[in-house]
């Protein structure tokens, strides 16, 4: 998994944001070139972060993915609560075709994907956002996509 990028790369305006540079700098320290795992974005180091945090469970069976964690923070964002919905279900703006090639991307090569844009959502298009998705581990597999994502 790669969390920061090569010194040619420039940085991407999602990396760069201040939350989520902090967040990337902790997940480097903590997983080590690894996938993260789900416990240890359960432990008291992430805490502070998780208000940012949405977390997608591949369910393969359906060729969707479901949102088993949605931030206090993504949900005063979006207006409500989308826990336990399939991301088909969710209503995410970006498109659930999108959305969902993005997650198997990361999910596949193990590397992270950043991205930033408006929210075009309850007439929330004044809102810029910057994300990064990262694969999640549980019991050594990849089987989640974690985002975290920061409203200005």
């Amino acid at each position: 998994m790669t969390v920061e990028p090569q010194s040619s790369e420039p940085r991407s305006r999602a990396e760069q944001y201040p939350i989520i540079a902090d967040f990337l700098g902790l997940v480097a320290a903590t997983a080590r070139g690894r996938p993260l795992s789900f416990d240890e974005v359960e432990s008291r180091p992430f805490m502070k972060y998780w208000r940012y945090l949405i977390i997608f469970r591949h369910e393969p069976a359906i060729s969707d993915f479901r949102v088993s964690f949605f931030g206090t923070d993504v949900v005063a964002s979006y207006g409500e609560d989308w826990s336990g919905r399939l991301l088909s279900d969710s209503g995410f703006t970006l498109g659930f075709d999108k959305i969902y090639q993005v997650n198997r991307k990361v999910m596949e090569t193990q590397e992270m994907a950043a991205e930033s844009g408006v929210l075009d959502w309850q007439d929330r298009d004044h809102m810029k956002w910057h994300q990064v998705k990262l694969p999640l581990s549980r019991n050594g597999e990849v089987t989640d996509v974690l985002t975290i994502i920061c409203f200005e």
